[in-house]
């Protein structure tokens, strides 16, 4: 894995990490949300954007994915050319 993410390109490398960041700081957030909910946070408010927040992650990871996969295609594209 790590020969194969050190030949990406960087706005591929970029895109893929920022992307996962994102995921990983929209899990935290559920978490928290849903751990915290009725006794730091009020239940339904904070069960609702938990649940909200989790129903994007996957998106998100596909976004993340496709972006970073995109740009690495046009990037050796535009080598070749």
């Amino acid at each position: 894995m790590k020969k194969i993410f050190s030949q990406l390109h960087r706005p591929a490398k970029r895109a893929f990490v920022i992307g996962w960041l994102i995921v990983f700081v929209m899990l935290a957030a559920s978490t928290v949300l849903y751990i915290g909910a009725g006794s730091l946070f009020d239940y339904y408010i904070a069960v609702d954007i938990s649940e909200k927040l989790l129903a994007w992650v996957r998106p998100a990871c596909i976004a993340a994915c496709s972006g970073s996969i995109a740009l690495e295609f046009f990037s050796k594209r535009r080598e070749n050319t």
